[in-house]
């Protein structure tokens, strides 16, 4: 007879995080002092793509099969689906973003204390009308670098 061990369910949750713009331009991240607007309150959900490496093809005429390498990686990408809403602060940000092609720091807190930094320009965004009397819309983020994933603090 095999023992069951008693393992329970891992996940971050979704709910009460918070989703920040840094207000003004910005090649750093968000810190404690850092001038910020937020955006949990209009995005309805958000998606966060890893880039794809390129695959270098360094076959020679003694390779048996095609050899490749790893080669640069390109721009991550997030985009961000919302209620779309013409005076926020934050939506204001993105727009200006999109117009000027400046990189703004973005920060999503999990209520964990775990929190996902990137830097990033708006490279497009659209809205709609929908049959529901709500206008909704998306924005969608070229990332400069790389997301840095911080794990939540351990309780003391």
């Amino acid at each position: 007879m095999t023992e069951v061990q008693n393992s329970q369910s891992e996940y971050t949750k979704t709910r009460d995080i918070g989703v920040f713009i840094s207000k003004d331009p910005s090649t750093k991240f968000i810190t404690d002092t850092t001038p910020k607007l937020s955006l949990e309150c209009t995005v309805t959900d958000y998606s966060m793509t890893s880039p794809e490496g390129e695959e270098i093809d360094v076959s020679t005429l003694s390779s048996r099969t095609k050899e490749t390498i790893s080669g640069l990686p390109a721009e991550p990408t997030v985009s961000m689906n919302v209620n779309f809403v013409i005076a926020n602060d934050g939506q204001k940000a993105l727009r200006e973003s999109y117009e000027s092609g400046n990189n703004y720091a973005f920060k999503i807190q999990h209520e964990d204390g775990s929190s996902v930094d990137w830097i990033a320009r708006v490279t497009n965004f659209e809205f709609k009308g929908e049959k529901n009397g709500i206008l909704t819309g998306s924005f969608a983020f070229k990332v400069k670098g790389s997301f840095v994933f911080n794990e939540p603090t351990p309780a003391n």
